[in-house]
Parts: structure tokens; C-alpha cells; sequence
């Protein structure tokens, strides 16, 4: 199927608790709406969808889903969102910042599940939670064998340290261990931290230093400038944090301003 590409898009985040509020959710939506290039429908999946644009569709998480990043697994559910087994879904963290045209999730539609490739070496999961293409219901593999014992799961692939309870991007290792895994194109979903020129040298001090010493003041992170396209700050360090000012031990970056706004 080399040359084809999909003509519709299924775009989805999810938003529970109060670590993201419904405008950055809107930012998202309209960050997608500037850089995609084919019709799209947008769901918000959250407890609480006060705020939300009208373009935007709510959907309720399921309450059995909502333990660390669980509700994210969601995604891999049979008959998703009611979607048919031949829609394809993306879903996007909330904190990304969408620089480039995001036309390269419309390729090889062929392919029943893409990810980004994860920038860190250190990462145990080959695969980036942040960014992922899936045809409805054709991995449902990773849902069905959460939701049988999510407890357990969360026991077994718990997230770092008490941001998360659960990992989803360690279960995804897990299900595909010794399978291969489709990677979107390298350089379009990269990593702020590691790829934006964003991390000051007195990281080596440790995260809880960066509160009182960092020597992220002096300087800039900017954009490689490589055709990238998806922005990731995965990590404590959110866009809102580095518009003006940087943040612990990572630089403030003017690109953030340009391109994360309705």
C-alpha cells in the first residue's frame, strides 16, 4: 500500500484529576485542528469535561480503568468509543506541543498499531506513550489482559515513583515482549528534554535540587529544526512551565509561546 494514506482521523486524550485543565485540552484541539491535514474527530476522555470547547467530545473513563495511567489502555478496548474495526484512533498526551504537520500519522494505514519510539535509553519500553495510532479493537489484547486484574497489573508495572500508580507504557513492553514493534518516522515525535537542547548541566544534582540550584537560567532550548513535528514533555516539566521561565533543571523555550495556543 506504499503512497496510501488515511482520509479520516480519530484523535483522542485523556484528562483526569487535576493535573491538566480543560484549556490545555484545548490548546491540544487546536494545535491538531492548525496541523492536520484531513477531517478529524476529537474526544476528550475525562471525569470532569466542564470547560471543554464545543467542537470537542466528551467520553466517560471507566471507573474499573482508573488506576494510574490504566484509563490510557482504554484505548485498545474492542468497539472503542463505538468506533468500527476499521477507524483508526491517535492518541496524544495532553502536555505535547504540536510544532510540524502531523500528516505522517495518515501513512501506511496498512499498519494496525504505530507508536513513537521512546527517545531515552535508560527506558525499559520501546515504545513512547505520548504518541500511538491504533485500528480499533485489532490490539484489544492489551485491554482485555488489563482489565482482568488491574490491581495486579499495577502491582507488577508500577509508574515512577507516586506520579503514576500504573505504568501503560511498561504493560505495552510487557504484551509485546520478543514481537516487533511499527515505529513512526524517526525525528517527528521527539523528546524536550532530551532533543530540544532544554537540560542544564546541574541535572547531575538531581531533580529536588533544580528547586533552589539550577543552572537552567542561562540560555534557551530550541527546536532541532529536522522536520519534527510532536513536542513531548513527558516528566514533571509541562509547556505552561517553560513559556516564560525555566523550570527546574530544564531552559525556558520562546517556541512554546509560538505554538502552544488556541
Amino acid at each position: 500500500m506504499t503512497g496510501a494514506r488515511l482520509e479520516h482521523l480519530n484523535i483522542i486524550c485523556y484528562k483526569w484529576g487535576t493535573r491538566y485543565s480543560a484549556h490545555e485540552v484545548n490548546i491540544l484541539y487546536a494545535s491538531v485542528q492548525r496541523h492536520l491535514g484531513v477531517p478529524f474527530r476529537f474526544f476528550c476522555l475525562t471525569d470532569d469535561p466542564s470547560g471543554l470547547r464545543a467542537e470537542i467530545e466528551p467520553r466517560e473513563i471507566p471507573a474499573r480503568a482508573r488506576i494510574g495511567n490504566g484509563p490510557k489502555i482504554y484505548t485498545f478496548s474492542e468497539g472503542f468509543l463505538g468506533l468500527g474495526p476499521d477507524e483508526h484512533v491517535v492518541s496524544l498526551d495532553i502536555d505535547v506541543v504540536i510544532v510540524g504537520s502531523l500528516d505522517f500519522l495518515l501513512e501506511h494505514p496498512e499498519r494496525d498499531f504505530v507508536i513513537a519510539r521512546h527517545r531515552s535509553k535508560k527506558s525499559i519500553s520501546r515504545g513512547h506513550g505520548a504518541c500511538y495510532r491504533v485500528r480499533v479493537g485489532s490490539q484489544r489484547e492489551v485491554w482485555d489482559r488489563f482489565i482482568a486484574d488491574p490491581q495486579a497489573a499495577a502491582a507488577t508495572f508500577p509508574g515512577r515513583k507516586d506520579v503514576n500508580a500504573f505504568s501503560e507504557q511498561k504493560w505495552l513492553e510487557h504484551i509485546y515482549r520478543g514481537r516487533d514493534l511499527q515505529f513512526f518516522p524517526e525525528g517527528k515525535v521527539i523528546s524536550f528534554r532530551r532533543d530540544c537542547r532544554a537540560l542544564a548541566p546541574s541535572f547531575r544534582l538531581g531533580e529536588s535540587a533544580g528547586r533552589w540550584l539550577s543552572l537552567a537560567m542561562f540560555g534557551e532550548a530550541r527546536l532541532p529544526g529536522a522536520g519534527e513535528a510532536v513536542v513531548s514533555f513527558a516528566g514533571l516539566t509541562k509547556p505552561r512551565d517553560v513559556i516564560d521561565h525555566h523550570h527546574l533543571h530544564l531552559r525556558r523555550a520562546p517556541f512554546v509561546k509560538q505554538f502552544w495556543h488556541e
